[in-house]
C-alpha cells in the first residue's frame, strides 16, 4: 500500500511510495524521514531502525511515471474548467467556487467528470436542485473527462485516505483528493 508522502528538494508534494520504496530510499541516502508513523511501528533491518515513514523528502529529482488517468479532485476539475464558473464564465478564487452535479443527485446524478462542473456560488443556488434545462441556464462547455497527457493542464496526485502524519500539507492535501465517485 502507498501511504508514504513523498516530497521534493522544494517541500512540496509529489507523488506517494511503499514503505518498502522508502526504505531503500533511505538506505541509499537518497531521502529523508520527515514525518514518522504516530503509532510508533518502526522499520528495523540490520543496519538502520527508523521510525516507520509517512513523509520523506528526496534530495534529488526523481522522475516519476506517467499516470494513465486523471485523478478526479476538486483542484484538477477546477483546472480543467479554467476556473469559471461553467454557467456565467465568472472567474473564481478556490475560496469562492463549488462543484454543481449537472444532473442533481436527487435525479439520479453522480460525481464523475461528465456531470461536476465548477460554479459560483450565486449560480449554484439558482440552479438548486435542477437540471441546466429545468434552470433556464445552459453551460458554457459540455464537462468531459480530461487526458493526461493533454498539455495544458498540470493535474496532480491520487490520493485516497489523509493520514495524521500529513497535517502540514493538510490544506494542498484537502484540493487534491480523490472524489468519491
Amino acid at each position: 500500500m502507498s501511504e508514504i508522502l513523498v516530497l521534493d528538494m522544494n517541500w512540496q508534494p509529489q507523488s506517494f511510495c511503499t514503505w518498502k520504496r522508502a526504505a531503500k530510499l533511505l538506505y541509499e541516502g537518497r531521502a529523508q524521514v520527515v514525518k514518522e508513523d504516530e503509532d510508533g511501528r518502526r522499520l528495523n533491518t540490520p543496519s538502520f531502525s527508523y521510525g516507520m515513514p509517512r513523509v520523506i523528502v528526496v534530495r534529488n529529482a526523481w522522475v516519476r511515471r506517467k499516470r494513465m488517468a486523471v485523478p478526479f479532485s476538486r483542484r484538477n476539475v477546477y483546472v480543467r474548467d479554467n476556473g469559471e464558473c461553467q454557467y456565467c464564465a465568472r472567474v473564481l478564487h478556490t475560496s469562492e467556487y463549488t462543484l454543481d452535479h449537472v444532473v442533481p443527485r436527487c435525479q439520479g446524478g453522480v460525481s464523475s467528470w461528465t456531470n461536476l462542473v465548477l460554479a459560483c456560488l450565486r449560480c449554484n443556488k439558482k440552479k438548486s436542485g435542477m437540471t441546466p434545462a429545468e434552470a433556464g441556464m445552459h453551460l458554457l462547455k459540455q464537462p468531459v473527462e480530461p487526458k493526461a497527457s493533454d498539455p495544458k493542464y498540470n493535474f496532480k496526485l491520487h490520493i485516497h485516505k489523509m493520514r495524521p502524519e500529513w497535517k502540514q500539507w493538510e490544506s494542498w492535501l484537502y484540493w487534491n483528493v480523490t472524489l468519491d465517485k
